[in-house]
């Protein structure tokens, strides 16, 4: 019998993704399972979600890879009556093992922002933001192959991204657009870097309200895509993981979930 050890599966995961990237703040790493397991069959998804839990038990997997963490605040009590508590529960019931990759992923080379860079086709992309100790920055830009017209643009980034609508903030257009940033998940702190890097528009996931005025105040567009645009990871981390199970000889089947963790729905008049 084929040995596919857990443990090697984190090791990997964190040479691709270390962990000392990750924010402070964040929960990276493993949230469920023993690390000395066997792991047979991966699903990767965005969010641990009951419905992501069914799916993976429906499909006979043994370990989930998320990218947001399904655990960030301490647990005071296990009352099951609390629907989060509960998915904890079901977790552990069902004998998942899931482990998060986030903010370090976001940072590292071939991860959330390089993805979106490929996915809205960049090129000559950089680091947002230089680092002192060559730990790469939050974000990415880089520039369209042509530069485009404004619905150009938008039409251009919606087909990419795959979302039927986004949320501006531009208080000039301009005739066209080709010098791009991007940060998946919130942008809103990034505004000082967005500046000094001279673009003509910033994609990100979220932007809020009071930080929108910020924005607004600038001299290039901001959009703000949805935090669900970060779903395309799935499908870059299914096949990273597919080719590495490959040469590695661990025989692992790797497989994208199907379940949507948008929590909106998108009411049009």
């Amino acid at each position: 019998m084929t040995e596919r050890p857990f443990k090697d599966l984190i090791m990997q995961l964190d040479a691709w993704y270390p962990q000392e990237y990750a924010e402070e703040w964040d929960k990276v790493g493993l949230h469920f399972g023993d690390p000395q397991g066997q792991v047979d069959r991966i699903m990767v998804a965005l969010d641990l979600r009951p419905q992501v839990l069914q799916e993976a038990i429906d499909r006979q997997c043994d370990t989930l890879i998320v990218h947001h963490p399904p655990i960030f605040h301490g647990i005071d009590r296990f009352d099951l009556s609390d629907p989060q508590i509960k998915l904890y529960h079901d977790v552990i019931q069902a004998g998942l093992k899931v482990y998060a990759i986030h903010t370090n992923y976001d940072r590292a080379r071939d991860g959330m922002n390089d993805v979106l860079a490929q996915v809205l086709q960049l090129e000559e992309v950089t680091d947002l933001t230089g680092s002192a100790d060559d730990v790469p920055s939050l974000g990415r830009v880089g520039r369209l192959p042509q530069a485009l017209n404004r619905q150009d643009f938008l039409d251009h980034l919606m087909t990419t991204l795959q979302v039927d609508q986004v949320k501006l903030i531009e208080q000039t257009p301009k005739e066209f657009y080709q010098r791009v940033a991007v940060i998946g998940g919130s942008g809103s702190d990034f505004l000082a870097d967005v500046a000094q890097a001279e673009v003509d528009a910033f994609i990100t996931g979220d932007i809020t309200y009071h930080q929108g005025h910020a924005f607004y105040d600038q001299d290039w567009m901001t959009v703000d895509a949805g935090h669900h645009i970060e779903h395309h990871f799935v499908d870059f981390l299914v096949e990273k993981l597919q080719q590495c199970s490959i040469i590695k000889g661990w025989n692992i089947e790797v497989v994208a979930s199907q379940v949507t963790s948008d929590p909106f729905e998108y009411i049009h008049k």
